[in-house]
This record gives C-alpha cells, structure tokens and sequence, in this order.
C-alpha cells in the first residue's frame, strides 16, 4: 500500500448522500428487463448508486477535494468491463479468436437448493469452468480473473460475471436447481437394518392392503440395508422425495418417502396414485426397486404419532389422560448442518376444555 500527494487542495469532508438501497434498483436495466426481486446481492452497506461507480465516484473525489482509494481489483475490471462493451458490440468479428463454435452453446450448472438457498457466486465461478473447453485460449478465465493480493472472493466472483456478460453472445447460461441431501448417515449395524427387513415379512399376514404395501416397502428396506452394508445406491437416495405440481392446483409428496405416507389419518389406503419417476437411474448396487412411487397430496401427508386413552387411578382418584408416541419433532446434529428425526413420547391429563378439531395445525 502506497499514499501519495497529488494537489495542495485542502481535504473536504465527503458529504455525498448515502443510501442502504441496492444499487442495481436505480439502473435502466433493472426497470426496462421487468426485475423485481433481488435474490442475492453484494452486501455494500451505505453507498451512492452510480450506472459508472469508479469513473463518477472518481470525479466526485476530484471535483470535491476527496481522498481517492483504489485497488488494483478496481482498475483490473473497470478495464475489462471496457473490454466486454467492446467485445459484444463486434462479437462476431472476434468469434475465431475467443471461441470455437457458431451460435450460442448453453452452459449449464447443476446445484442442490432452491432460488433462495444456493450461492449464486459460487455457481457463477462454475459457469465459468464450464467454458473452458469451448475457448479458443484456454487461458482466457486465469487472465480475466482477478488474482491480486487484494483480491477477495467476492472480486472473484465479480469477475466471473464479467466473464459471462463479456461472452454472452456465445454462450447462453442456465443453473439448474434441485433439492437434495449431501448426506445421509445411516446409525446402527448392518444386522439392525436386516433385522427390519426380516421383520417386515409379517405385515403381508394381516390383509390385502398389508401385501400391497410390504410390496412397495421391502425393496426400499433392501437399499437400507445395502447402504449400511457399503454399497449405497446414490440414484436411489436422491429420489427420496420432491415436491410435484403446486401453483393453484395441489402438490404432492413424490418419491419413495410417499411409501411412509399410503394410510391417510383414518387408516384408509390412500398409495394408488402412481407417479413414474422418469429420471435415468445408474445404481451403484443393483437393487430392483420400482421407478414409481405413490403420490400423495402435501394435505394429507398424515401424522407421524399415535395417542392412544388411558385412566390414571391415583389412590383412588381417577383422571383420564392421552398418551403420545411417534415422531413429533426433528431436531439438529450436533454440527448444526444435519436433521435428526425425534422419537417421543407424552402423557397429558385431559383436564382442559376440548376444542373443535383441526386439519393439520402445522399447515403441512
């Protein structure tokens, strides 16, 4: 770092009026191409919105007596922010010399998330990896991108965007999102998880519905017991569930977790609503599992307990009260990264006034 004199001009206090709002919302673009919400953004804190923030913020300093700040990630992409007006103004001039296609080829990054739970910036730094092979200098990424030793990771990804904008008459992006789980962590040995799948033989003795239903089960309890074993079929784990239609018609629970789902509140059956999953499965273990799960409306997924009365006989002195069990909770692992089911339990005096009963009071 190096400060120097430049002018003999006395140093003014900068009394430039700064706002908490995003800048993007004061450009054209933001207006002119329909946007609305901000799903990520740089966290700046009070700035002056600027459509040109080093040029103007650096007349600002001029015409005002102001100290000037400037790292090199500032100069570095104020040049390339240039470069890629220039480079989409005569893109098909420079065509040969940047890339080795006709037209635009789409790039496509896949993630586990939603809209609002990914890191953008980190999919934009993957974007550009993915042009790579298309680059007639496949050098081009390491020289746009900003390596300096006050470059953050946020100037990395800053560049990254620049990179994508700069080629954007050759290449179309695209992130493709999907819910997941990173992990799964299977506790127990192998022997509890076959233990359950021997135990499952005896649901098919108590009726029709029982058979259908040890049918759907016993190849899910089979990967149960092959992940424990080693050979975790990742395809079949990444089916567990998703959440299909919605908008103004109903969605439904999809993939195998629907299996846990096929009695309604009432005891009725409620798994022949059929959903083929049709994604291209590639097993690691080979395991016959169906490729369709029942569907089941996200209204009647139904409860994950049992109450059950019974009559407490205190010395004499009666009360009825309610006993629970099931599962009434999940809770988090100890890295605060995982969900962990919960097992409980409860009796409860039934002492108070009864109230009408309510579909779902958790709105699931």
């Amino acid at each position: 770092m190096v400060t120097f004199a430049v002018s003999s001009v006395e140093r003014s206090i900068c009394k430039a009026e700064l706002s908490n709002r995003q800048p993007i919302t004061a450009l054209k673009e933001f207006a002119t191409e329909g946007c609305r919400d901000i799903v990520q953004a740089t966290h700046l804190g009070p700035v002056v919105a600027s459509e040109s923030g080093f040029v103007r913020g650096v007349i600002e300093a001029y015409n005002n007596h102001h100290d000037l700040v400037l790292r090199p990630d500032d100069i570095w992409l104020a040049i390339l922010i240039q470069f890629g007006l220039y480079v989409d103004g005569n893109a098909e001039a420079l065509r040969s010399s940047l890339v080795k296609h006709e037209g635009q080829k789409e790039l496509i990054v896949d993630a586990n998330g939603t809209l609002y739970s990914v890191d953008f910036g980190a999919l934009s730094k993957q974007m550009v990896d993915k042009m790579d092979e298309f680059l007639v200098d496949p050098s081009l990424k390491h020289w746009v991108l900003p390596s300096f030793s006050t470059t953050t990771d946020h100037d990395v990804i800053v560049g990254s965007v620049v990179l994508m904008a700069t080629m954007k008459k050759f290449f179309s992006y695209k992130f493709s999102l999907k819910c997941g789980i990173p992990h799964v962590t299977l506790l127990g040995t192998v022997d509890d998880w076959q233990d359950i799948r021997h135990r499952l033989d005896k649901l098919s003795t108590y009726g029709e519905r029982m058979t259908q239903w040890t049918t759907m089960l016993a190849p899910i309890l089979d990967q149960f017991v092959a992940a424990a074993q080693g050979q975790a079929d990742v395809a079949f784990w990444d089916r567990i569930c998703s959440r299909k239609g919605g908008g103004s018609g109903p969605s439904y629970l999809a993939g195998w977790l629907s299996v846990f789902c096929v009695f309604n509140d009432k005891g009725q059956w409620q798994g022949d609503k059929m959903a083929k999953d049709t994604r291209q499965r590639k097993p690691v273990h080979h395991v016959d599992v169906p490729y369709n799960y029942p569907l089941v409306d996200m209204q009647d997924i139904p409860p994950g307990y049992l109450t059950v009365d019974v009559t407490i006989d205190d010395n004499g002195t009666e009360h009825e009260a309610l006993m629970f069990a099931g599962h009434m909770s999940y809770g988090r692992g100890e890295n605060k990264r995982s969900i962990v089911p919960s097992l409980s339990w409860a009796i409860a005096l039934k002492n108070g006034k009864r109230k009408p009963k309510e579909t779902n009071p958790f709105g699931l």
